[in-house]
């Protein structure tokens, strides 16, 4: 499918194609056509509206164009498909072993995950708890999203990114208790 128009004018005929184009193939590849996640800028797949909303979200706010592979909206998953990258496990690397390669790491610098298997399960279920008590627009994985795409959005550094969420932190620290 052309996907040009998400780098056009949003006032031109190709953008207007465009939304449309898409809406009907996100709508055909559904199982449910009532709600659909909104590819907008501002609700970045997060949110889920009827197809009239999301129109009118992807005109005012424009599309998330670092959404390429319309996933959310019936695309077929692509993985890499070059040959020379065997995926697969088949002489003892992980299956995915060429990224650590591509970019020069080693085993150390995927960090300690820890020997709980429960870890990983707390902090998933951490994701659904609001922002802090009483915060009904954010939980906190909707709120680190919004953060990294922000982040990824105007090409911050680590360093800037990580000064950023201290600084807010101590904005926040109204209780204490909310920390702990």
């Amino acid at each position: 499918m052309d996907k040009s128009w998400m780098h056009s004018d949003r006032r031109s005929k190709a953008y207007e194609f465009g939304v449309e184009a898409f809406l009907n193939f996100a709508v055909e590849n559904l199982l449910t056509t009532t709600h659909i996640r909104c590819p907008c800028v501002k609700c970045v797949n997060l949110k889920l509206f009827g197809v009239g909303i999301i129109r009118d979200h992807v005109y005012f706010n424009g599309i998330d164009q670092s959404y390429k592979n319309w996933t959310f909206h019936g695309e077929p998953w692509e993985a890499t498909t070059n040959a020379s990258r065997n995926v697969e496990e088949d002489d003892g690397h992980s299956r995915y072993s060429f990224v650590s390669e591509e970019i020069d790491m080693d085993d150390n610098d995927f960090g300690d995950f820890g020997s709980d298997p429960y870890e990983f399960a707390n902090v998933i279920g951490d994701g659904d708890q609001p922002v802090y008590p009483g915060c009904r627009k954010y939980t906190k994985l909707s709120a680190l999203v919004k953060l990294y795409n922000l982040k990824a959005k105007h090409g911050m550094s680590d360093v800037c990114f990580t000064e950023l969420l201290i600084l807010q932190g101590d904005f926040l620290k109204y209780n204490t208790n909310l920390y702990v």
